[in-house]
């Protein structure tokens, strides 16, 4: 049976209604908490509040323990991780993290929060010599006291020159105050924050990131321009972000000065890096840099505002104080063979021998054996030397050895004590070789071990050596050490950083230091040892003079006095001075025999000095990489720049790099210095044979030929140039490190490829041709151009409107070659044909005689003029039977200009037009190519050729070739010698 509700239906429905208005009395907040939806969307509010909090608790920082207050910015742990700069060591666990930066656990990153709060704290306006105190006293390498009372000096150098100094020191340094410039700068109150701003926009910003400063460990971030622009330098065409470069001499460092070329807003500006200890310069993917540097006294940097490359080199040279000391002979090929020193005088001999009757020029020599010195003397070393080198003067070349800056070192054998008479074995026969080097009278100029107690021994080819503190070396101790021949016309400082092979303990270094990685340690690699000293002594003793050692021993600053009482006291750690080693080492080669022309392998900031690369590999890669060294150091300041032609190591294989070492030649032809150094193997164009050894004498030939152009460019500028500086108003062009600008009027586009066969030629502004033959190159600015090469080829295009003289009868030398090779002048015509305006300034309306000039009427108004261009050959007739007709053939304007300089007071200029050359004389120093007692130039022009006239004015494909006979000495007497090419 189904149950079933007996209650009436009535009262069924009183007790719906009362359901009904209970419900009615539900509150409005139970209504929302009882409502589905809204309940699933505060849930979703809440969690987006928040997961971002614990987000930020859990992964981006390390610590609960926040900092307490102290009213400055707190800064922000959610930034990009492409703009994420490292807090001390980047890579860490979570515990080695700073509290005070932040921690990605995905990435394993500590990173500084934005603004970091590593900072100084500025109290009120900014002020010269205003003492910062830091924010945090700890910094984020080995929790280390931060610095306390940095200084900032901001020195107004010129109207385009400032420079920033970091300092915490004694030293009082007070920045200058001008009142014309094009830069201002601002330094923000409370946490420090520089920016500079130069005529285009910000050209240097800190942007509040950190600033650490601490034992042997200093930091600063900044940009010089936004991800959108590019900076070139510190070897690389463009320097881009994710780069690590590092600051401090040594084996594959950087040979030209640490100066980048920013580029913002279609303007330049520059940055250079002065440094004296080892430094670390990371470019960060979003272009922030960051500058870490191993320093105990500060950073220091200059800011350029440009707004051209040409602007930021030639501030760096004012601040540099170059002087323009370049001979002639500097110009052409050095050449250096290692071989057997048994042999090596008869392998000399039997070199100048064969290089006379194979016409391969060359005009300096290193002669037998590279000069190194020595505390025991080697008689037989040195004849064998000073033998070598009047084989080089006999030869009419200039003799340039190669000297390193270390002593092999053999530890003096004490005096044995007499034997008693009772011993009846037979004494031991002992050896006794001669000093040449008193270790006892020179110590004090010895670099010296970690305590000063002993004298720093490294490891050179597995002898031991010394190494002097060549800044206060006294001109005896340099003759001590110089025992031979001092007839030398320069000298090539090789292993200058200096070398040192020993083993060195990284983990000791790593543990010492507040900062060690591994790129630190490829640097520290092969050169001395961290921890040595710069020796130094006090007086602490009244003496008389006669103990005191001889004037020249003596230095004139107190602290370096050496007397009979001295008190032996450590000095400065060695490599907080290291990168000037290389310029004490070529300042104390003058003590020898004064002033001469100098090749460093290492320079800190020297642009008097010829840069010689040292320690090339023999690749592809390396050739190419020459080049644009070459050309970053050029406009960096440094003009005189010799590189190793074929490189210089021991990897060379004369059979299988012999394609490359030949186009290494042709390249070397536009370098500015080049040097030709074998060691096991030959590399010299006479170790060659067939087509090859012909490809190598021709680049010099070539290259010989070309040296009148290249010693007149090298007054003004550097030779070889890359083309963002160039032509830096041409964007397609900025970036190419394939091609080069050589002068203002060359430009070369290698192939430097095995059997390439054809190369792109970006076209620069302006018209161009092929140098060597005259062909026009057409395409638009900016177009690349597809060019066919071959392995003999090495193009070189030169810009229509330039005249460049040549020699192109060479002979063996370049001295001999400028007197007594006639000169060839290439003309390369920029025409354009004239304006409408200059041509009605230049013709006359010519009216139709048969025409009755009362019947005209409005006919002049209606009078038309054709006028064709130079090569227009056909009369355009009117149709209109009543207006006369004139044709005007106008002739396109065509000129070209170049110069010779020849010396002081004395440039031979050159002026062309699409019929003459017309030659004139600047200065009255007429004795460098008339007076025959006196004389080093030529005075006889003998060839002619001209690009860039009609087909039907050229006697070869592409040119006019024309035989003259001027003699330039007629200028003595006439205000110019004008030579008509065309009739």
């Amino acid at each position: 049976m189904i149950p079933h509700i007996n209650e009436s239906k009535d009262d069924f429905e009183e007790d719906l209604s009362f359901g009904q208005d209970k419900y009615r009395n539900v509150k409005w907040y139970d209504r929302i908490l009882l409502n589905k939806t809204f309940r699933v969307t505060l849930s979703l509010l809440l969690i987006a509040v928040a997961c971002p909090i614990l987000i930020y608790h859990f992964i981006f920082f390390p610590s609960y323990n926040h900092p307490p207050p102290d009213g400055y910015s707190t800064g922000s742990c959610f930034a990009p991780r492409l703009s994420r700069l490292p807090c001390g060591i980047e890579a860490v666990p979570p515990a080695l993290c700073h509290p005070q930066c932040c921690y990605d656990q995905q990435s394993h990153m500590c990173f500084h929060r934005f603004p970091s709060r590593f900072s100084y704290l500025v109290p009120t306006e900014w002020l010269e010599g205003m003492l910062l105190q830091p924010r945090v006293p700890t910094v984020p390498y080995k929790s280390q006291r931060s610095l306390t009372n940095l200084k900032l000096s901001i020195d107004e150098v010129s109207s385009t020159h400032l420079s920033l100094t970091f300092h915490h020191s004694d030293e009082v340094i007070k920045g200058r105050r001008i009142t014309e410039k094009k830069y201002d700068y601002n330094v923000l109150k409370r946490e420090l924050s520089i920016v500079v701003n130069g005529p285009n926009g910000i050209i240097f910003n800190t942007a509040r990131g950190p600033l650490i400063a601490s034992n042997d460990i200093w930091e600063i971030s900044f940009s010089l321009t936004n991800s959108s622009n590019f900076m070139y330098g510190l070897g690389e065409i463009p320097l881009k972000g994710g780069t690590t470069k590092m600051i401090y001499s040594h084996r594959g460092g950087l040979s030209s000065i640490p100066l980048i070329f920013a580029q913002s807003n279609n303007a330049y500006h520059g940055f250079l890096i002065e440094a004296m200890a080892p430094t670390e310069i990371l470019i960060r993917p979003d272009y922030q840099m960051v500058v870490r540097s191993i320093t105990n006294w500060g950073l220091k940097f200059h800011l350029f505002v440009g707004p051209t490359p040409a602007d930021i080199m030639r501030d760096v040279k004012q601040m540099l104080g170059f002087k323009n000391h370049l001979e002639y002979w500097m110009l052409g090929a050095h050449v250096c063979s290692e071989g057997t020193s048994e042999n090596s005088l008869t392998e000399l001999q039997t070199f100048i021998s064969s290089a006379n009757s194979g016409k391969l020029p060359f005009d300096s020599h290193c002669g037998t054996a590279p000069v190194v010195f020595k505390t025991e003397c080697d008689a037989g070393l040195v004849t064998l030397i000073n033998q070598g080198a009047t084989q080089i003067k006999n030869a009419n070349k200039k003799y340039i050895p190669h000297v390193s800056p270390y002593i092999k070192y053999t530890e003096r054998i004490p005096d044995e004590p007499e034997e008693d008479d009772t011993t009846t074995s037979e004494p031991e026969t002992r050896a006794t070789t001669e000093r040449c080097f008193n270790d006892d009278l020179y110590e004090k100029y010895i670099i010296r071990g970690s305590n000063s107690s002993y004298l720093y021994q490294g490891v050179v080819k597995e002898d031991n050596v010394i190494y002097p503190n060549y800044e206060t070396v006294s001109e005896e101790f340099m003759k001590s050490l110089w025992i031979y021949n001092t007839n030398f016309d320069g000298v090539v400082l090789e292993n200058s950083w200096p070398l040192d092979e020993s083993t060195k303990d990284f983990e000791e270094m790593n543990k010492t230091l507040p900062y060690f990685n591994e790129d630190f340690a490829s640097v520290f690699n092969f050169t001395p040892k961290w921890n040595a000293m710069r020796h130094t002594v006090t007086v602490n003793d009244v003496i008389d003079d006669d103990d005191v050692n001889d004037a020249d021993d003596v230095n004139n600053d107190d602290t370096q006095t050496r007397a009979l009482n001295d008190t032996e006291v450590p000095g400065e750690k060695y490599f907080y001075t290291h990168n000037e080693f290389g310029n004490q080492f070529a300042k104390a080669i003058e003590k020898i025999k004064g002033p001469t022309e100098t090749f460093s392998t290492s320079q800190w900031m020297n642009v008097n000095v010829v840069v010689n690369r040292q320690n090339i590999r023999t690749s592809w890669t390396n050739l190419n990489r020459e080049l644009i060294e070459a050309s970053l150091g050029g406009i960096s300041g440094h003009w005189y720049w010799s590189t190793p032609v074929c490189g210089d190591t021991d990897n060379f294989d004369n059979e299988l790099h012999i394609r490359m070492c030949a186009k290494w030649y042709m390249a070397a032809t536009y370098l500015p210095m080049i040097k030709i150094h074998s060691k096991d193997v030959a590399r010299d164009p006479l170790a060659f044979t067939g087509t090859d050894r012909a490809h190598m004498i021709s680049a010099l030939t070539k290259r010989m030929s070309l040296l009148p152009y290249f010693y007149t460019v090298l007054q003004e500028g550097p030779l070889i140039r890359p083309m963002f500086y160039q032509f830096p108003d041409t964007q397609a062009l900025r970036h190419l490190s394939s091609q080069f600008a050589v002068g203002d009027d060359l430009v070369i586009v290698p192939n430097l490829q095995p059997s390439q066969s054809h190369v792109h030629f970006w076209m620069p502004p302006g018209t161009w041709y092929d140098f060597w033959g005259g062909l026009k190159v057409d395409g638009d600015e900016g177009e690349a151009v597809t060019m066919t090469t071959t392995e003999a080829d090495f193009l070189t295009f030169m810009r229509a409107g330039s005249i460049i003289i040549m020699q192109k009868n060479t002979q063996l030398t370049a001295e001999q070659t400028r007197l007594q090779s006639e000169y060839s002048v290439i003309i390369a015509l920029e025409c354009e044909n004239p304006t409408a305006e200059e041509i009605l300034e230049e013709t006359t309306t010519i009216e139709d005689p048969t025409t009755d000039s009362s019947d005209l009427g409005d006919v002049e108004s209606k009078r038309k003029t054709i006028y064709l261009s130079y090569a227009d050959n056909e009369e355009e007739k009117d149709e209109d039977e009543n207006v006369a007709e004139e044709i005007v053939v106008t002739p396109p304007k065509c000129h070209a200009s170049g110069k010779l300089y020849m010396a002081e007071n004395m440039t031979v200029q050159f002026e062309a037009t699409a019929t003459e050359l017309t030659i004139t004389a600047v200065g009255d120093n007429f004795g460098v190519l008339c007076d025959p007692s006196a004389r080093i130039w030529s005075s006889t022009l003998r060839h002619v050729s001209i690009y860039g006239l009609r087909d039907d004015q050229n006697n070869y494909d592409d040119d006019r070739v024309v035989d003259t006979l001027i003699n330039l000495c007629n200028l003595m007497n006439a205000e110019k010698i004008v030579f008509k090419f065309v009739d």
